[in-house]
């Protein structure tokens, strides 16, 4: 049995704009020990903490990123949902697993950074939405936006709340 877990998160999946991010980040818990910084949950941090611990993880040539997972590690979903195609790793869910194990705070600090830059980019493209500080969710002023723009080629048209917005506008 590896003594490695393979921690997976997802941010992004209730928002309006663009693709939700998945990341999954495989260590041991000692790893975390010998870091200059404590890994948490990403929604706990500041942007700038997220930033840097993402600056790190990304650029130190001295982390490994050759394997993923081995089917004797240890796979933690945050959640309840199990994907069909883990059940073979004996993967498990867990709530609020982003808080409860470091390695999917990890991989929550990753998924959110990675997924902001996204947001940003598409930010310079529409600014009127406010992406850049919304990250696309449902505010009262993204909302305000739709209303009185419309929909742009990035929301999720397929996605229950933009296409009933698409039905109001458009009767």
């Amino acid at each position: 049995m590896s003594d490695h877990i393979v921690g997976i998160d997802e941010v992004g999946r209730g928002s309006l704009v663009g693709s939700a991010v998945v990341c999954a980040f495989r260590s041991d818990d000692k790893f975390f020990q010998s870091l200059p910084f404590e890994v948490i949950d990403s929604k706990k941090i500041s942007q700038k903490k997220r930033e840097m611990i993402y600056d790190f993880f990304t650029t130190n040539k001295s982390l490994s990123f050759s394997g993923i997972s081995k089917m004797s590690d240890r796979i933690i979903i945050d959640g309840k949902f199990l994907p069909e195609e883990l059940i073979r790793f004996k993967a498990e869910t867990l709530v609020k697993a982003d808080i409860k194990i470091k390695q999917v705070s990890a991989a929550s600090i990753i998924a959110k950074v990675y997924r902001d830059k996204i947001l940003k980019k598409l930010h310079l493209k529409e600014a009127f939405y406010g992406w850049n500080k919304n990250a696309g969710y449902g505010t009262k002023n993204h909302l305000d936006a739709i209303t009185s723009i419309g929909i742009s080629k990035f929301h999720r048209k397929t996605y229950q709340p933009i296409s009933k917005l698409i039905t109001k506008l458009s009767t």
